[in-house]
């Protein structure tokens, strides 16, 4: 049995928190990371005395180490020392192997599916009671935080997004029985769901077609969710994407309008965006933490403290050689 116990607003006020970046399977630079921190290793896993880890989502695929990583975040939050948001890695493996009622899995068993959580699901067939148990304690994260000064998502925060959420899922958790719903009627509130998750993405006209690093055809890509489309470039409003873009600007036809995230919002922390060295603070309450450790680039951390988001508070690790890894 899973317990996750819901933060106390009311004792949240002033703490300091480690808001850490996407991991996907890396255990070894995540302990790495917490480490440099000053996390230490005890029998419930890592912990500070003093602050707390935040983690945005995206443990698994791509790297070589997705049940390590679930272990020791898992652990961290089971323990208090953590909290955890889902990220779209998280929801593509629940869904993989979520069936609905009449045995149907809610995502295809198809190759392009499979390529696309190929560590987790490599892994996962090595042991499937093991699968079973983390499958099952993931769908009790929440899809979203709101601390008492900031906000924590994996991907974009909405406010419309977030209210429906909050009315038709109030338990703010990949149910089996909420997923059965949204995978079956895909409408507003699966929508809702993807855009917190992966993101807002511009659709490309039909004549064009783009290609990402897998070889696989894009029809849309992701954009930046706080600054509007209109007399911006293709290229201006990309954000995170590994294929090149046109850089003229985009018809008025094509453009629509993007709830924006105000500057007098808390500040958010995200990951998602594989940003490399143009991660961290990239507005005064805008905060990607994604350094992009699956595809060469670094591991990060925000330290929280509190007032106006600071770049220097960004703690960053190279991806750790097991040889020379110190607890």
């Amino acid at each position: 049995m899973f317990l996750y116990f819901w933060p106390d607003f009311n004792q949240l006020k002033n703490k300091v928190y480690d808001i850490i970046g996407d991991i996907h399977g890396e255990a070894e630079t995540l302990r790495k990371l917490l480490v440099s921190l000053g996390y230490t290793k005890k029998g419930e896993g890592y912990s500070h005395s003093e602050r707390k880890a935040v983690f945005v989502g995206d443990f698994l695929d791509r790297g070589p180490d997705n049940f390590a990583t679930l272990e020791i975040v898992e652990r961290m939050v089971n323990a208090g020392n953590a909290y955890a948001v889902l990220g779209n890695h998280e929801l593509n493996v629940i869904s993989y192997y979520t069936k609905y009622e009449n045995g149907e899995y809610l995502r295809e068993h198809n190759a392009k599916n499979r390529a696309g959580i190929k560590s987790s699901y490599e892994e996962f067939k090595t042991d499937k009671a093991k699968r079973k148990y983390y499958l099952k304690w993931l769908r009790t994260l929440p899809l979203f935080l709101e601390l008492d000064e900031f906000r924590v998502v994996h991907a974009a925060w909405d406010d419309k997004a977030v209210a429906l959420l909050k009315k038709e899922n109030p338990e703010n958790r990949l149910s089996k029985k909420f997923l059965r719903r949204v995978f079956s009627e895909r409408g507003e509130l699966f929508k809702a769901m993807l855009l917190i998750l992966k993101g807002r993405e511009f659709k490309m006209p039909e004549d064009m077609i783009l290609k990402d690093g897998h070889g696989f055809k894009r029809m849309a890509y992701r954009i930046k969710w706080w600054e509007p489309i209109n007399g911006q470039t293709f290229e201006e409003i990309s954000l995170g994407n590994k294929f090149s873009l046109p850089n003229y600007t985009i018809p008025q036809e094509l453009c629509f309008d993007i709830p924006l995230y105000p500057f007098n919002e808390k500040p958010v922390f995200f990951g998602h965006y594989c940003l490399n060295d143009k991660a961290g603070v990239i507005r005064e309450n805008l905060c990607c933490v994604d350094g992009c450790i699956a595809d060469g680039g670094v591991m990060l951390a925000y330290r929280w403290e509190s007032g106006k988001l600071d770049q220097n508070n960004i703690v960053q690790v190279e991806k750790a050689r097991l040889e020379t890894m110190v607890e």
